[in-house]
């Protein structure tokens, strides 16, 4: 890589970042975007997505890349299926959760302001779950078998 490359990139990188955005691995703050009005009834656009961009903690905003998933008249995302803690726990943004569940989900510039609902009955759990490893290509053979994984239910406030 040249030095120019280099620059170009790490300008860009630390204009994402500045601009509240997360980039990769790295959370931002507030996400921008066109906030659209809720309920939702359909989805399922969202699985043409790979990643949405979920936002807590709305004092002081904290938004991470995340995987999601819409299943009928609900949008899910889970804690971490394949990398990071094995504890969710331990990620920020699900420490923001438990704490407010009021988050803001942006799918293709598009920002909906929901509530994040832990899913507990183990039907849709299953269910969700399944959805979830078919659109990631995630086998749970390959997991680590420690892992714990929480999905949530974003719904309208």
């Amino acid at each position: 890589m040249t030095a120019r490359t280099l620059l170009v990139t790490s300008l860009v990188a630390v204009a994402l970042l500045a601009a509240g955005c997360p980039l990769g691995p790295f959370s931002g703050g507030h996400l921008g975007g066109d906030v659209q009005p809720a309920p939702v009834s359909d989805w399922s656009f969202v699985n043409d997505s790979e990643t949405c961009q979920l936002e807590t903690n709305p004092d002081d905003p904290h938004s991470v890349n995340v995987w999601c998933a819409g299943h009928g008249e609900n949008v899910y995302v889970p804690s971490s299926m394949i990398l990071g803690p094995t504890v969710p726990t331990e990620r920020q943004w699900i420490q923001n959760v438990q704490a407010n569940p009021a988050v803001r989900l942006r799918v293709e510039g598009r920002v909906y302001e929901l509530e994040a609902v832990r899913v507990t009955d183990d039907g849709e759990y299953a269910t969700v779950l399944a959805v979830l490893e078919r659109k990631y290509d995630a086998d749970p053979a390959d997991r680590e078998p420690d892992r714990e994984i929480w999905l949530y239910r974003m719904q309208a406030r």
